[in-house]
């Protein structure tokens, strides 16, 4: 199993800081769905996906990871 993010818009794939890769198999495995979370947490990224691929090509899992407005409103409110 391998757990990657995807950036939802541009279809590329993390691949490390600051770096984005249009293949999946080159991409950062993140090993679990939390760890993929966290990073895209503290990165402040916005509109991913977590792709979840399994050895079978057709298994293929994809998680919508969005920031939430609420999360947008605070941030703002701290950079003020």
């Amino acid at each position: 199993m391998r757990v990657v993010l995807r950036h939802a818009e541009m279809g590329l794939y993390y691949a490390g800081h600051k770096h984005w890769v249009g293949d999946p198999d080159s991409a950062l495995d993140l090993a679990s769905i939390e760890r993929a979370t966290e990073l895209s947490r503290d990165e402040s990224f916005g509109v991913m996906d977590i792709v979840v691929t399994y050895d079978d090509p057709v298994c293929e899992l994809v998680l919508p990871l969005r920031r939430s407005r609420e999360a947008d409103d605070e941030s703002r409110r701290d950079a003020a």
